[in-house]
């Protein structure tokens, strides 16, 4: 099913997965999982980028430093970054995500 509005697809999180990696937006049910312009979301946070050549790019954070009211959705994070692991070309460790330039909004320099 699409959603006319926003035209991503709705499906379940494997298939939010599979279509970031196909290029496409898309979104699971409740929207904690979804995919937009190349980008891969978990609630708020960016996990994943998809480059211009088409390589997919995970950034694999272990939520340690969030306040103790978020820790409900820290483990739903997880389970979409563990999913998302399972479909990336790469996987970029916290530190390395942090400063990069494509878990960023910024221009590092």
């Amino acid at each position: 099913m699409t959603d006319v509005y926003t035209n991503e697809t709705v499906t379940d999180n494997l298939s939010v997965v599979v279509l970031w990696k196909a290029g496409k937006n898309a979104r699971n049910l409740n929207r904690t999982l979804y995919c937009v312009d190349d980008q891969l979301f978990s609630y708020t946070y960016k996990i994943g980028h998809r480059t211009k050549a088409g390589v997919c790019v995970v950034a694999d954070l272990d939520m340690s430093c969030q306040p103790y009211s978020l820790n409900k959705n820290t483990e739903a994070i997880q389970r979409h970054i563990a999913l998302a692991k399972r479909y990336a070309d790469t996987i970029f460790h916290q530190l390395v995500s942090e400063s990069s330039p494509l878990f960023r909004d910024e221009v590092p320099f």
